[in-house]
């Protein structure tokens, strides 16, 4: 019996990573693609992959998506999950046209790519930077789109979009994921718990927007990886489908408090600096999973914010 294979966008990145060891530990065989950028650090993006490629079911090519159509990808694929994208709200503000080729333009890539290898099913990685300023928490997934506060948010909103057409002009069904400040092992080093980590081992002063006053639904990456599985298992056999999920922690903590938690865990006080509200930076996040949850009909074992950081402490990140 001939191989198929998953094909993961942004391999090395951290949902990424943590997907296809799930999906090879399910003895699911991944072709994944990535071009190792400089974004943040290439040494903890080639180590991710490295504990990848441990496993025989697992092929990496090295490159950019935007070259996708000039990759000769001989195997048999059955499904994308595409999560490869610019990431950081504040820095698609300095490049707002780098953004809009990596997050819309390879997105159409991927699109293409599938189109033309008969793939019909994507599962592509939004982000709750789609609610922008709605104020209206918990935010559920029948809000309306029209208020983003970032041209990343933007780009996210251009994502389901496209989704949409490709479902009614070429028959390609799709599951938008909107994640929710996400953290875990081997996590994004520029998110705000490893900066405040960091910044407190090393006694740096750690900068508190809006005077520490923003609160943001953390999840655990464990929690994401147990719904876009579950969610590809749901799909598997279905035909035409458009949907999107949240995936959030459902529960907003106060920046200062996650300061706190981890002042404990090290048992160091942090240095703080307390700066003005950032335009781009939403005052809070809180997610409503009850669609999801509905959908796949499992429910994820909870880890709480607390045990999520005592873990990343005592496994050194």
């Amino acid at each position: 019996m001939k191989k198929k294979y998953v094909f993961v966008t942004g391999a090395a990145g951290f949902i990424g990573f943590h997907l296809i060891k799930k999906l090879i530990e399910q003895d699911i065989y991944v072709i994944g693609i990535d071009n190792i950028n400089s974004y943040y650090s290439v040494k903890l993006k080639n180590k991710r992959i490295k504990l990848l490629k441990k496993s025989k079911k697992f092929l990496f090519v090295k490159n950019d998506l935007k070259n996708l159509d000039k990759i000769k990808i001989d195997y048999e694929i059955e499904s994308i999950f595409h999560l490869a994208a610019s990431a950081g709200v504040r820095d698609s503000i300095n490049h707002p046209t780098k953004f809009i080729d990596e997050n819309i333009k390879n997105t159409i890539k991927v699109y293409e790519f599938a189109k033309r290898k008969n793939i019909k099913k994507v599962y592509y990685a939004s982000s709750s930077s789609v609610y922008g300023y709605n104020n209206i928490f918990p935010s559920n997934e029948k809000l309306q789109l029209n208020k983003p506060l970032s041209i990343y948010g933007i780009t996210k909103i251009t994502t389901e979009s496209i989704a949409s057409y490709y479902l009614k002009i070429f028959n390609i069904s799709s599951v938008g994921f909107r994640f929710f400040t996400v953290y875990g092992p081997l996590g994004r080093p520029d998110m705000s718990i490893y900066l405040f980590l960091n910044a407190i081992k090393k006694n740096k002063t750690l900068i508190l927007n809006n005077k520490g006053n923003n609160y943001r639904d953390y999840t655990h990456v464990n929690e994401i990886i147990f719904y876009l599985y579950n969610v590809y298992l749901k799909t598997k056999n279905k035909k035409k489908f458009n949907l999107v999920f949240n995936i959030g922690g459902a529960k907003s903590y106060k920046l200062t408090y996650v300061v706190k938690i981890i002042e404990k865990f090290l048992d160091k006080k942090a240095k703080i600096s307390l700066r003005p509200k950032l335009m781009v930076d939403p005052i809070r996040s809180l997610a409503s999973n009850k669609k999801i949850k509905k959908f796949v009909k499992k429910k994820f074992k909870s880890i709480t914010l607390e045990e999520g950081i005592k873990d990343l402490i005592l496994n050194d990140q």
